[in-house]
C-alpha cells in the first residue's frame, strides 16, 4: 500500500472519466523516483488489467505561454466551446 504524508492516507484523485482515473503522485514518491512534483498518473482498466501512464507537469515556461495564449484568445476559445469544437 502506498502511504502519503497526509493524515488520510488517500491518494488525491484529480479526475475520473469512464474507466480512467487521474491521480496525483505523492510528493515523497516523486522525490524517491526522481519525478517532478505535480506528476500525475493515469490508471485505465483495459483488457482485464490496469494500464498506467505518468503525466509530467508542464514546465513553468510552458505554463506562462499557455496563460498568455488563453488570455489573448479568450473570446475565440469561448466561441469554440459554445459550438462544440
Amino acid at each position: 500500500m502506498i502511504e502519503t504524508l497526509e493524515e488520510t492516507g488517500e491518494l488525491k484523485t484529480i479526475k475520473r472519466e469512464k474507466d480512467t482515473w487521474i491521480l496525483e503522485v505523492p510528493v515523497e514518491i516523486c522525490q524517491k523516483e526522481g519525478f517532478a512534483e505535480g506528476t500525475l498518473v493515469s490508471l485505465t482498466i483495459k483488457n482485464s488489467g490496469i494500464q498506467a501512464s505518468f503525466i509530467k507537469p508542464p514546465s513553468k515556461k510552458l505554463q506562462e505561454i499557455s496563460k498568455r495564449l488563453l488570455k489573448k484568445n479568450h473570446k475565440l476559445y469561448k466561441e469554440l466551446k459554445r459550438v462544440g469544437d
